[in-house]
């Protein structure tokens, strides 16, 4: 929505009254019947007659305009950063062309306002409920990483384990079946008959 002044046959527009808090950023926008091939010239003010200029000492580095194209177009705006309580005021849009041509828009409203105490503190909590839920949220995720890592390593170690016994049995059978079998050929070995024959030599003298 726009507001419209009729001044010396140039028609401009203003956008309504703004309301914001301090430390916000604005944007005002200013329109206008742009004929093609006319230099135009804008300005912007104040209620009380001062000309807004990007090295103002109160406005350097707040204060910025818009760009040619937008111009060529018929339209301007005009943004205000880091608002404080006393930029509240009346801004106007003032716009002439050299075919003599003039308008000055009703302007816009800006009231500035500081954000309630309350409003801060429950900003600031609301920040920290949400730094505390990621904080869990990371050391959940960290907890159910490391409960992964030990449950595969006790895995691996548990099955490793069982490897080596199935093979250390395997060894102890095949250890067992030959000292068996020694032991039984030892075993024959000692089983001796229980009587000995002893055979006896006689000798003839021819």
């Amino acid at each position: 929505m726009f507001i419209a002044l009729v001044h010396e046959g140039l028609t401009v527009l203003q956008s309504p009254d703004v309301l914001a808090y301090a430390g916000e950023t604005v944007t005002f926008g200013c329109s206008f019947k742009y004929r093609p091939g006319s230099m135009v010239n804008v300005r912007w003010t104040r209620a009380h007659g001062l000309v807004l200029e990007s090295h103002h000492p109160f406005y350097k580095g707040r204060l910025s305009g818009s760009f040619r194209d937008l111009l060529e177009k018929g339209e301007v705006t005009l943004t205000l950063s880091e608002l404080e309580k006393r930029d509240s005021d009346l801004y106007q849009c003032h716009v002439s062309n050299h075919q003599g041509e003039s308008g000055t828009g009703v302007g816009t409203e800006l009231l500035v306002i500081e954000r309630n105490q309350s409003d801060t503190d429950d900003r600031k909590e609301s920040k920290r409920d949400t730094s505390t839920e990621l904080t869990i949220y990371r050391a959940t995720i960290a907890l159910a990483g490391v409960s992964i890592i030990l449950l595969v390593t006790t895995l691996l170690l548990r099955r490793r384990k069982d490897t080596q016994r199935q093979q250390s049995a395997k060894g102890d059978s095949r250890a067992g079946g030959n000292t068996s079998e020694d032991l039984h050929y030892a075993e024959i070995t000692f089983k001796a008959p229980a009587h000995t024959e002893y055979a006896s030599i006689r000798t003839q003298q021819l």
